[in-house]
C-alpha cells in the first residue's frame, strides 16, 4: 500500500474519533446542564458504576498503551513502509478505541448520574487521547524508521 495513503488514514481516523468525542462531550454537558441528569439512581449503584469506571480507566489506559507499544515493536523490519503502517494502524486503532470507549462510558455515567466527577474523568481521557496524536515523528519513533522514510507532502 501507498505509505502516504495509510498515514493519512491513520490521521483521519484519529481526527474523526476526536471530533466525535468532543461533540458528544459538549452535547452531554449541555444536556445535563439544561435538563439535569437522565434518571435517578440510588447512591450505592452510582458508587458501583463510579468504581467500575475508575478500575477500567486505571487498567484500560495502560493496557492500551502497552498493547500498542508491543504490537508496534513486533512489526517485521523487512516489511515495506506501507505494510508496516498497515500493521501500525491496527494496533493504533485498538488504542484509540479503548480510550474512546472509556471516555464514552464516563460521559454516559455523567448523563445518567449528573455527577461532575464523570465529566472530569472524561476530560482527563480526552487529554490522554490528545497526547496520542499520530505525528510523523511519533510514528517514526514507534516503528523505528529512518528520518527520511516518512517524508511525503
Amino acid at each position: 500500500m501507498n505509505p502516504k495513503t495509510v498515514y493519512n488514514q491513520i490521521q483521519l481516523l484519529y481526527i474523526a474519533i476526536l471530533i466525535g468525542l468532543l461533540i458528544f462531550g459538549v452535547a452531554a454537558y449541555y444536556f445535563v446542564a439544561g435538563t439535569g441528569n437522565l434518571m435517578l439512581i440510588d447512591p450505592s449503584t452510582e458508587r458501583t458504576v463510579y468504581s467500575v469506571l475508575i478500575l477500567l480507566v486505571f487498567v484500560g489506559v495502560p493496557v492500551s498503551y502497552i498493547f500498542h507499544k508491543k504490537s508496534s515493536s513486533h512489526i517485521n523490519v523487512e516489511l515495506s513502509i506501507g505494510d508496516k503502517l498497515v500493521k501500525y494502524r491496527k494496533s493504533f486503532f485498538v488504542k484509540l478505541i479503548t480510550l474512546e470507549g472509556l471516555a464514552m462510558f464516563s460521559l454516559i455515567g455523567y448523563i445518567v448520574a449528573g455527577t461532575k466527577t464523570y465529566l472530569y474523568i472524561y476530560v482527563i481521557l480526552v487529554v490522554v487521547f490528545l497526547l496520542s496524536y499520530p505525528g510523523k515523528n511519533t510514528v517514526r519513533q514507534e516503528l523505528q524508521l529512518d528520518d527520511d522514510e516518512l517524508n511525503f507532502n
